[in-house]
């Protein structure tokens, strides 16, 4: 036998090793574990406080499992494991003599635990492991079964050995024995390759050869010298590795409120059993405005088959759907979003998004993974289903409509065939069904008003001493709408004042809304002359018009008016309208859908909106942004091309965001002529965006430079932009987090944004500590990153 051939075994070992070691870092991924580190060739080096390390028996660990806590009295447990692979012995079983260094290194360090722990749920909190491709000897395992329950040994021999080996008697080798685990029959090195390799498609939407290699080389590394006074591998190591961040993982949480009082549906029962039954053909289900949809699909789980699950993804957002910054509508967000909440409830492997998968692989991905959880929940209960619902569909697929998208992700899913034990429901206004598309065999269910026993229920919650009169005629004056009731009791302090209001013809949501906002407008408009009643007209057109989040010096502007009297103006509106710091958003789709009935303009008026609006672009940011969308919807698609082409009606004063706002502007009116066929004016305006792209990394190194200042100058809606795109970083992983912050930091509004990508630049920062030498030279921390950590401080 050559040289050669006594030292492959060894390297079989050391792929071993390395190989099983990466598989388990992907468990760090899981939203269901609590697993926060993984050692390679040692235990963690902050097992104590004082960094005085554990000594005993720290040759023999291969792998260490810190769950909890890497420190030894918070984690909640630690696993040591040691790791043995066989290539030319493989199906030769382990003897209790072959495993006496193993047992007495395991019992060495047991006894120091302990002591330090003064013995208390060490058997519950500590695991040893010997983890082998080779078969265990039944004596072997008789012996620490025997131990572990205090019993006559079955083979005195092997029992007597474990004493031998370990050094422990009585009571204390019972309870060794119970932290004792031995597994045997492991895969081999090569099957431990396929199957990381499996594992990690199992955690991305396609096959990612190099992720394989960054990850084993990770493994690999943290097993030589240089890691030696810090072998621990984290969540962020293995993100890094995979190029993403935490909060890319839930990137649309949400967002759907309960209300203080929630009065059960009478149609529950049978629209939940309409769902059951329809099997895999998709479910639409549809209502009129403020019949409750969003409250009933938080409640269709539970008259589920026991042991059912639901998730609820939550396309309106609380009103955030259209802004830029906070996307709901696409393939990514909707499909993590919705495949993460089920592995956080550990039914399947997390889907960790990739920058490189097109939209196909994640929707296979998204079927593969909801394939395995409902296979995890029916294991438990063979008729339980997984029902996954998205709340406000048709607003997903408007917002896409709004980017200029061919389709939201609802329109592309309700076309699929999903796995059986699932089932699919969407939600939508019933006047919007068919922007869903949806096909032949959709089975379409109405959510129906309130029957007398519901308005009964939930006035009485309110006003208990109602009588049988007052609810019949809140019944007919509310039009049997639950947001009608609701608003109708929110305004009003007595039964009889709220009962006065709603008369003496019934009101439907449009109407209550409307007579509310109405009320709002006309004491508005009370207070101040009638030669000045137009500019707050002005300002309801542009809430119609204008994209979330709307300055609120844009809307003075517009109408003419300072800024205080137009936050006022807004603040009668009430709890419609939501002003963060300077900018301005609608609460509620009825209420978005009100301004857009009774102020969005005919084509004529549209085009004097724009008339007006146009010369702001000159001086905001935002309207020089929204301007395109606007005048494409005006059909003024020539002035749109030769606005691009010749780059006017750009701020003149905001040279930081000015570049940024015609590379937007081009791509724009790119899509809108290949979409009109102007195929001459595409290829123009594709030569100008190339050349523009040229120039585009200085302007952003500019505004990296000078985050202190583009923080204070640039218009919020403009650093929310930047910030979604993540535009600016640095070499080192999440740098991105700490300039972020600085742009934040430069205005009040935005300081609890700031805090929160401190948090995480901080954590990040630690992991590059961390780093090995050559790593950190690779991506190298530098004075501009540690002033700019500074400067948002």
């Amino acid at each position: 036998m050559s040289k050669s051939d006594l030292v492959r075994p060894s390297r079989d070992g050391d792929q071993f090793h390395y190989l099983w070691a990466a598989r388990r870092c992907l468990q760090l991924l899981s939203p269901a574990s609590d697993l926060s580190a993984i050692t390679v060739e040692g235990s963690s080096c902050t097992e104590s406080p004082d960094g005085d390390g554990i000594a005993a028996g720290e040759e023999i660990i291969d792998v260490g499992e810190y769950y909890g806590s890497e420190a030894l009295e918070d984690a909640t447990q630690i696993r040591y494991v040691q790791l043995k692979q066989s290539t030319i012995n493989a199906s030769q079983a382990w003897t209790m003599s072959g495993l006496s260094g193993t047992l007495l290194g395991f019992a060495d360090r047991y006894k120091e635990i302990v002591s330090r722990l003064d013995g208390t749920s060490t058997a519950v909190r500590v695991s040893f492991v010997f983890a082998t491709n080779r078969p265990i000897n039944e004596s072997v395992r008789d012996a620490v079964e025997d131990a572990v329950h205090a019993r006559v040994p079955r083979n005195q021999q092997a029992f007597d050995g474990l004493i031998k080996y370990t050094g422990l008697l009585g009571q204390d080798l019972s309870s060794f024995c119970a932290c004792l685990h031995l597994e045997g029959e492991h895969e081999g090195f090569l099957a431990q390759r396929t199957a990381l390799g499996t594992d990690l498609r199992g955690y991305l939407p396609e096959a990612d050869q190099e992720a394989l290699l960054l990850l084993k080389d990770l493994v690999t590394r943290k097993a030589t010298s240089e890691f030696a006074t810090n072998p621990s591998i984290t969540k962020h190591d293995v993100l890094r590795v995979l190029g993403v961040e935490p909060d890319d993982l839930f990137p649309a949480e949400n967002k759907i409120e309960q209300p203080p009082v929630v009065v059960p549906r009478e149609q529950e029962r049978e629209l939940v059993k309409s769902i059951v039954e329809a099997g895999q053909h998709p479910v639409v289900m549809h209502a009129d405005g403020g019949v409750g949809k969003s409250i009933f699909a938080t409640r269709i789980g539970l008259h589920l088959p026991l042991g059912s699950m639901t998730v609820v993804y939550d396309c309106f957002g609380n009103g955030e759907y259209r802004a830029p910054s906070h996307p709901r509508h696409g393939v990514r967000q909707a499909l993590v979003q919705v495949v993460n909440e089920l592995a956080a409830a550990m039914h399947c492997h997390p889907l960790i998004p990739s920058g490189r998968a097109e939209e196909s692989r994640y929707f296979r991905a998204f079927l593969h993974r909801i394939e395995q959880a409902v296979t995890s929940i029916r294991r438990q209960s063979p008729d339980a289903l997984l029902c996954i619902i998205f709340d406000a569909a048709d607003n997903a697929e408007m917002a896409a409509s709004e980017a200029g998208e061919s389709a939201s992700f609802a329109r592309q899913l309700i076309r699929e065939t999903l796995p059986y034990g699932v089932r699919l429901v969407m939600l939508c206004r019933t006047h919007r069904r068919y922007l869903l598309a949806a096909p032949p065999d959709t089975i379409e269910l109405a959510l129906e008003p309130f029957s007398r026993a519901e308005t009964s229920a939930k006035l009485r919650s309110i006003f208990p001493g109602a009588t049988d009169q007052d609810v019949d005629e809140f019944h007919r004056l509310s039009s049997c709408n639950p947001r009608v009731q609701s608003t109708a009791m929110s305004s009003s302090s007595s039964l009889s004042e709220m009962l006065r209001k709603l008369g003496p013809e019934p009101k439907t949501v449009d109407e209550m809304i409307d007579r509310l906002l109405k009320q709002a407008v006309a004491r508005a408009k009370d207070e101040v002359p009638d030669a000045q009643c137009s500019m707050f007209d002005r300002i309801c057109t542009a809430l119609a018009l204008l994209r979330p989040m709307i300055p609120l010096e844009v809307l003075a502007s517009i109408s003419g008016t300072e800024v205080a009297n137009a936050r006022s103006f807004l603040a009668d509106l009430g709890q419609a309208v939501l002003i963060k710091g300077i900018l301005v958003q609608f609460r509620d789709e009825p209420t978005e859908t009100w301004f857009q009935q009774q102020f969005k303009p005919q084509v004529n008026e549209l085009n004097e909106f724009i008339g007006v609006l146009r010369p702001q672009a000159r001086t905001s940011a935002y309207v020089a942004a929204v301007l395109p969308h606007l005048m494409l919807n005006a059909g003024r698609i020539d002035e749109l091309i030769t606005m691009a082409l010749e780059s006017s009606d750009l701020p003149d004063s905001d040279t930081l965001g000015r570049r940024d706002i015609e590379n937007q502007r081009l791509h724009f009116a790119l899509r809108a002529s290949i979409r009109a066929k102007r195929y001459l004016d595409a290829s123009k305006l594709a030569l100008k965006a190339a050349g523009e792209a040229a120039t585009e990394s200085r302007q952003k190194q500019t505004l990296q430079d000078n985050t202190d200042l583009a923080g204070r100058f640039l218009e919020p809606t403009q650093i929310l932009d930047l910030v979604s795109r993540r535009t600016f970083s640095s070499s080192w992983r999440g740098s991105h987090h700490v300039y972020d912050a600085g742009l934040f930091s430069g205005q009040p509004g935005f300081y609890a944004e700031a805090q929160s990508h401190l948090r995480m630049g901080h954590e990040w920062l630690r992991n590059w500590v961390s780093l090995p030498q050559d790593q950190r030279e690779q991506e190298r921390l530098d004075a501009d990153d540690i002033a700019e950590l500074s400067f948002a401080h």
